[in-house]
């Protein structure tokens, strides 16, 4: 027989076990007052994630954790959160600091939800560091493929006149590899001197020097074997490379008329490598970038090397040009050899960049159309049924209790879930011209050309069935024992006043209509 105290404790019990789960989870979770922004409550993993205690989140809001500089600034957060409140759920990228000095990306999805009987804001964040580090690095592998293309370029056919080349090789390893670059040579007082500065940001030309007050002492640049940088590079024959450091750090190896720019945008990585030719140094190349970017890794440092090898050959080769004619028919298939690579190399940099097309424009988890397509394709359709006065219809799915599903099955069952979820949509919508695709979380769209108002209604009817018939057992809802689709659908000969936020809007609305009564049925915008 249960005691008196039984309820209580078992409250208790309830209450620790939901703490443990909340506390553990992979994702981190905010929950914020809709009124005054203030957080409510913070789990354990969130603060893992931002190096924060939970008790010093609890004084912050969502805005006040970002990196500071746009797009991951106060300003830009709270718009997403006001569009969060106003109903409409957003996914985003957020770039925060961290107290080790490294950077953490996040993938924030913002929500109004009632709470204890309450609308509050809930945020859940995924740590995406991993995933942005490899994705950084792919777009850097191929940054570097086009920079060696684009300054062999450069370099080919290049006369006496070899200052274009210059500016042309600071110009694509600003770009490419980012993002100040500066080129200085050795003169014949042994001095190094300033030849190209270059750098991609508007703002950024303001806070650099001119040339023309670069001169070695003004620069700071005395030569071989000084404090700064280029100089220690020069005297040494070594590259320099400073990964995640400090702008005071990165000071320290930069002339004085650099340190403005230094300090407004961040700089924390630093690489600078000799121009080598026979045996001497006759230049150096720096390049410096900070803000949200990656640092320089010994792949940038290789390819940045062989560039500047390169570089110091051809100045090498130009100056020596007017004086040497086998020289120079030396240097021209030298050239021929290096456009033979360049064809080659730029073969395969656009065999890349097709295979990264088609990964930008698919889901990563479900292999659906991503929203980037989905947006596209709905535009295209919408354009082509005005000209046309044609029939478009689209479908919204949202997976009902889906975040009950995650809490109670966790998130890799939640996972295959959703990619179940896709399976079943690509076998439902088999036409070339229906376009499937993932809108964002559990949501799914359908792009359905050329639908009458009877199709649509079938064709959603058949995909909230097909989910149904899964059977993938769902014990938190509270509509059905198993996994449930609630569906929305529009369908119009588009007129000319329609456009694809139309659409949207309407069929949210026939999304909003299912789950308000009852969720696990399909029903059409008023």
């Amino acid at each position: 027989m249960t005691g008196p105290s039984s309820e209580p404790n078992e409250l208790f019990l309830s209450e620790q076990r939901f703490q443990a789960i909340y506390d553990s989870v992979n994702d981190g979770i905010l929950i914020q007052d809709l009124e005054s922004g203030a957080t409510l409550d913070v789990n354990r993993r969130m603060g893992e994630f931002l190096g924060l205690s939970q008790q010093r989140l609890l004084t912050m809001d969502l805005a006040d954790t970002g990196l500071g500089i746009w797009p991951y600034t106060r300003d830009v957060a709270i718009d997403w959160a006001l569009k969060a409140i106003e109903g409409e759920p957003q996914t985003f990228d957020w770039l925060c600091p961290h107290p080790s000095g490294q950077l953490v990306w996040l993938e924030l999805n913002l929500r109004r939800t009632p709470i204890g009987g309450v609308d509050r804001l809930l945020v859940t964040a995924t740590n995406i560091t991993d995933r942005k580090r490899l994705e950084m690095e792919a777009t850097a592998r191929l940054k570097r493929a086009e920079a060696q293309n684009a300054v062999s370029l450069a370099l080919a056919g290049v006369g006496p006149d070899y200052g274009t080349a210059l500016k042309l090789i600071a110009q694509h390893m600003s770009s490419s590899v980012g993002d100040l670059c500066i080129l200085d040579l050795m003169g014949a007082d042994g001095l190094l001197h300033t030849e190209v500065v270059c750098q991609p940001y508007i703002d950024g030309d303001p806070l650099l020097p001119s040339l023309h007050t670069l001169s070695p002492t003004a620069a700071g640049v005395l030569g071989p074997g000084s404090a700064m940088g280029a100089g220690q590079v020069a005297g040494t024959g070594g590259s320099l490379r400073l990964e995640r450091s400090t702008p005071e750090g990165i000071r320290q190896h930069l002339p004085q008329a650099f340190h403005r720019y230094v300090d407004h945008f961040r700089v924390h990585s630093l690489l600078i490598v000799p121009m080598r030719t026979e045996g001497s140094t006759i230049g150096t190349i720096t390049l410096a970038k900070g803000g949200s970017s990656r640092a320089y890794s010994m792949e940038d440092e290789a390819t940045l090397q062989s560039l500047a090898d390169r570089a110091a050959l051809t100045i090498t080769n130009a100056r020596l040009y007017a004086r040497n004619l086998e020289q120079a028919e030396e240097l021209r298939r030298a050239n021929q050899e290096l456009e033979r690579r360049v064809e080659e190399r730029t073969a395969e940099l656009e065999s890349a960049n097709a295979r990264l097309q088609e990964m930008a424009l698919q889901d990563g988890l479900t292999g659906l159309a991503n929203r980037r397509r989905f947006d596209a394709v709905l535009e295209q359709e919408v354009r082509r049924a005005k000209r046309s006065g044609g029939w478009v219809a689209l479908l919204l799915g949202d997976v009902d209790f889906f975040k009950k599903y995650n809490d109670h099955y966790g998130h890799l069952a939640g996972d295959e879930c959703l990619k179940s979820v896709a399976k079943v949509m690509r076998e439902v919508f088999r036409r070339a011209d229906d376009l499937p695709a993932r809108y964002g979380g559990e949501e799914f769209a359908v792009i359905i050309s050329g639908s009458t108002p009877e199709q649509a209604a079938f064709s959603a009817e058949m995909l909230r069935k097909a989910v149904e018939s899964l059977a993938i057992p769902h014990a938190a809802s509270s509509v059905a024992e198993v996994v449930t689709l609630s569906v929305g659908y529009v369908v119009a000969q588009v007129a000319p006043e329609m456009t694809p936020a139309w659409f949207i809007s309407r069929a949210d609305e026939g999304l909003y209509i299912s789950k308000a009564n009852g969720r696990n049925r399909v029903s059409p915008a008023d």
